[in-house]
């Protein structure tokens, strides 16, 4: 292997490019690490979030539905007449207020216990200074002492919070039971009055800190607190430190996550708004939390970083190394075989340059010796392009310049001319190729010449069997010249010397690039020759799914008509046969302009049904008659829709009549004798094979068997068609309900006569007398 010594590391060699466009390349992994490591920590701060946010929405959800039904306790309360009632009793209380005061207890005990979630609950009648609850009657002074926000609130302030006229709303108290004080919430409401001079009273419902969170999930480091609109912490939990919360105003958004430091720690604080009462309800995480869970993270980061860096400079290394071997094989080659010198110093790529611009030279020399093998050579470059299989490592221009083809305009067609007829050249004489070739040369010509006169470029060339002609169409030329060019020809070579041809068009497309797509449109073109039959100028947009016709993605052969048509072939009734075939073929080929397959298989579906009907009759001889016309085979080897269509119909004639030979009249008495006395008694619940076997003395099977022999049915279904075709004219002539008409043809059972008319009919009675 050529020595990494030797390589000529100066400023102009291709290896320091190359060695620049490596590092560039190293410097990829760095950047990815970076992006992946700063996507990591958001995804780590977004799932910590996230599990804050899942516990804080339960604390809400929780709150808010038993501060719901506080609220609506409340409502309940302000309509007890009762409690309504001792607003106006003043002071001094009477015996009868004393009375009232102690029902007024017991309901406020009856609406603690019904919401366990409430402490306790005070009713303050401002009038008479009374404080009542469940458990005992108190002032306002006493009502002080128990429930106050901080020892700092006097009673003048806090008296002013209940002489408000009308008051709900939430406030952190301190309770005060039994010498310790506990955090709570207070909500207080008033009690609407009808009379404004009256000073009312206020429902108070207060709520434990320790209740109000007890339904928060435990989080490992992590403190939970309430904040009201008014800043105040209505409750916290995991922390002493109430002061280290965030202000209300600094958590913006009803939603989020945002960083505090406190105590010289980082703290990421979660929050979220209540719809309710619009509390804050925040969740305090250290914020070490994160890069405990990125640690690892990190460190995968940083191996990879090194080991993406020290693998990398390795393969620089090697893969330098490895690449230039084969530029100092190759300019050490081009050196001794071009007798050129490198020098020393210089770029690989100008010393390849100059080799190369040699080479054209000599590649010019050997152009102009191929120019003998002209002809030859330009029908394959021609057929190359057609099917677009030209050499990738060859330009177009180039190729076509080297065959002294020039494509001035921008859009191109291509036009294929298939030989239907020799005309003159069926006279004795010559082999197939050789007229084949005559008449190509004949066409090349008389293409060219039109195309010249319809200001368009052609060339021809021989492919598969047909002529191929490229057209390259001028502005000022339209499709229309393309199809007068190709009506043209096809009338000169019809005239001068009755060649018939078949002539396909492609659509117009722009670009050299596009005549392998003109050439497989005009192929499609080619192959609808099938439908349209042989000597028509055929143009791809006249196919079906063309620009000028919408496509026809189905044909329509539906079960009833199939029926009809076994129905006609069983009778050996070749006209009404052959007219509904006809018929089927009209609607679909001509009416839908049907593709060339679904015509293959709507033809195919025709035989099919023959050879259906056949298969149903009992006459001896059916399979030799198959065999002897064989319409599957007969059908494959048509080469148009014509042909096949003939084909179908003397298949057609000829099952007929050999059913209508096999069913003379002096073959066929007893079946005779049979239909008739089935049309008299077909409205005969009881008409049966067993019936009509007792009616002419036979047993039932010799019956059957004699039947189908003579007519080719069997007896059973003559009588369902005898039956079916009464019930059709009572159908269409009658309003009687359909049970009824099934009644009189003999049918006892309306399912019966249901299943039997679908199975011959291809519809319901109904859906038929719809269709009617």
């Amino acid at each position: 292997m050529y020595s990494l010594k030797r390589i000529p590391f100066n400023r102009r060699s291709v290896i320091v490019t190359w060695l620049i466009s490596y590092i560039t390349v190293l410097l990829v992994p760095v950047l990815i690490n970076g992006v992946i490591y700063m996507v990591t920590w958001n995804v780590v701060e977004t799932e910590v979030n996230r599990s804050n946010e899942a516990v804080i929405k339960q604390m809400e959800q929780a709150i808010d539905n038993h501060l719901k039904g506080i609220e609506r306790l409340s409502v309940e309360m302000a309509l007890n007449k009762r409690l309504a009632g001792f607003i106006h009793a003043g002071s001094p209380l009477t015996d009868d207020d004393h009375y009232e005061l102690i029902g007024i207890a017991g309901d406020l005990g009856v609406y603690k216990v019904a919401n366990d979630f409430i402490d306790q609950i005070y009713i303050y009648y401002k009038n008479s200074d009374t404080v009542i609850s469940s458990r005992e009657r108190t002032d306002s002074r006493v009502l002080y002492e128990t429930l106050r926000e901080n020892e700092g609130t006097d009673y003048g302030e806090w008296k002013s919070f209940f002489d408000k006229r009308f008051i709900q709303e939430y406030a952190p108290v301190t309770l005060s039971e039994n010498g310790s004080k506990t955090g709570a919430v207070l909500y207080a409401k008033s009690v609407i009055l009808d009379n404004p001079d009256l000073p009312g009273g206020v429902i108070l419902f207060v709520i434990k800190e320790s209740k109000l969170l007890a339904n928060l999930a435990p989080v490992h480091n992590a403190s939970v607190a309430v904040l009201d609109e008014k800043n105040r912490l209505l409750a916290s939990s995991g922390t002493d430190q109430k002061t280290d919360y965030p202000a209300y105003g600094e958590l913006s958004g009803k939603s989020g996550l945002v960083y505090k430091k406190s105590a010289g720690r980082n703290l990421a604080v979660s929050y979220t708004t209540s719809e309710q009462t619009g509390w804050k309800y925040v969740s305090m995480m250290p914020a070490e939390i994160f890069d405990e869970k990125m640690e690892h993270m990190s460190v995968l980061i940083f191996v990879n970083l090194f080991l993406s860096l020290l693998i990398g400079g390795i393969l620089t290394f090697l893969f330098l190394k490895k690449n230039y071997s084969p530029i100092h094989v190759l300019i050490r080659n081009l050196s001794t075989k071009s007798g050129l010198a490198f020098e020393e110093g210089s770029n690989e790529y100008g010393f390849v340059q100059k080799a190369l611009n040699n080479a054209f030279a000599e590649k010019e020399n050997v152009s102009r010796r191929l120019m003998q093998h002209r002809d030859a050579i330009r029908s394959h470059f021609l057929q190359g392009l057609l099917k677009g299989r030209l050499d990738p490592n060859v330009p177009v221009h180039e190729s076509l310049s080297a065959h002294d083809i020039g494509f001035p305009y921008e859009h191109y067609a291509v036009l294929l001319f298939r030989i239907d007829q020799f005309g003159k050249w069926d006279e004795p004489g010559g082999g197939d190729a050789k007229k084949i070739r005559q008449i190509q040369f004949l066409l090349m010509n008389v293409a060219e010449e039109a195309a010249v006169a319809g200001r368009c470029r052609a060339v021809t060339a021989g492919i598969d069997d047909m002529q191929a002609c490229i057209l390259n169409i001028s502005p000022e030329a339209d499709e229309g010249e393309i199809r007068r060019l190709a009506q043209q020809v096809q009338a000169f070579l019809l005239d001068h010397f009755q060649v018939r041809l078949t002539i396909a068009i492609s659509g117009v497309h722009a670009g050299l690039a596009t005549v392998p797509f003109a050439y497989q449109e005009a192929l499609a073109a080619m192959e609808y020759r099938i439908v349209m039959g042989s000597g028509e100028v055929i143009a791809y947009g006249d196919l079906p799914g063309g620009d000028e016709f919408e496509e026809a993605a189905f044909y329509s052969y539906p079960m009833h008509v199939e029926q009809q048509l076994i129905n006609f072939v069983k009778a050996g009734d070749f006209g009404q046969a052959n007219a509904l075939v006809e018929q089927v073929i009209e609607r679909n080929v001509v009416q839908k302009t049907l593709s060339v397959p679904l015509s293959r298989c709507l033809l195919f579906d025709l035989v099919g049904t023959l050879l259906k009907a056949l298969d149903e009759i009992g006459l001896p001889g059916k399979r030799e008659l198959i065999r002897e016309l064989n319409p599957a085979e007969r059908l494959a080897g048509s080469e148009t829709l014509q042909e096949m269509t003939a084909g179908m119909r003397e298949v057609l004639s000829r099952v007929c009549g050999f059913i209508q030979e096999s069913r003379k009249p002096e073959h066929d008495q007893l079946s005779r004798q049979v239909a008739e006395y089935v049309r008299q008694n077909y409205s005969s619940e009881n008409l049966n094979i067993s019936m009509i076997g007792e009616a002419f003395g036979l047993t039932p099977s010799y019956l059957s068997k004699q039947f189908k022999a003579q007519t080719g049915e069997a007896l059973l279904d003559v009588i369902q068609k005898v039956r079916l075709a009464e019930a059709k004219k009572l159908l269409s002539q009658s309003s009687d309900p359909i049970i009824e008409i099934a009644r009189k043809v003999g049918y006892s059972d309306i399912n019966t006569f249901n299943r039997i008319f679908k199975k011959f009919e291809g519809v319901t009675p109904g859906k038929y007398k719809e269709i009617l």
